[in-house]
């Protein structure tokens, strides 16, 4: 039961990430462009508007980057499983887990020490707290901590469907 409550809820916030790197990217296009068009146009621009697309740029890569994790699509070697034991390539691919577990560990760490440090000073065009910029390193983090903590001991995650969905492999109309 309590696993069932877990993989819900981290489902639901990678859900709520995607949707929200959704809107992100066009918002942050609409916002480059106008700035864009005003300074050669109207030969003016919006003062705020390279940091707060420095800052949408930041937690859309965190964002991907979770969901790279999630479904594996980061750089890898596949040379080794045809030329090695079944029991090696095992032995690998929980080595994997294990470096990537350390990895979702380690920007939870330090991405919160950044938040603390920098949540004391300001952006100077939006006045925004800095940390708003380094807290998708914790968020993201923790998506990672999560993938590799299941992957490596081979919990089932339940959210098949909802990776076949994301991954485009399931039409809408048929869901």
């Amino acid at each position: 039961m309590a696993l069932k409550l877990l993989t819900g809820t981290f489902r639901f916030i990678h859900l709520a990430l995607v949707a929200f790197a959704k809107l992100l990217l066009p918002a942050m296009v609409v916002l480059i462009f106008s700035n864009v068009f005003m300074r050669y146009a109207l030969n003016s621009g919006i003062p705020w508007s390279e940091e707060v697309s420095l800052v949408i740029v930041v937690w859309f890569t965190f964002i991907s980057l979770a969901l790279g994790v999630k479904h594996r699509l980061h750089i890898s070697l596949c040379l080794l499983p045809e030329r090695i034991s079944p029991r090696a390539d095992f032995v690998l691919a929980k080595l994997t887990d294990t470096v990537t577990l350390f990895l979702g560990f380690i920007m939870i760490r330090y991405g919160w020490i950044l938040v603390r440090f920098t949540s004391r000073s300001i952006l100077p065009a939006t006045e925004m707290p800095a940390s708003v910029m380094y807290f998708p390193l914790v968020l993201s983090g923790i998506l990672v901590f999560y993938e590799g903590f299941m992957n490596l001991l081979g919990l089932d995650k339940g959210d098949t469907d909802t990776d076949e969905k994301l991954s485009g492999e399931r039409c809408s109309s048929d869901a």
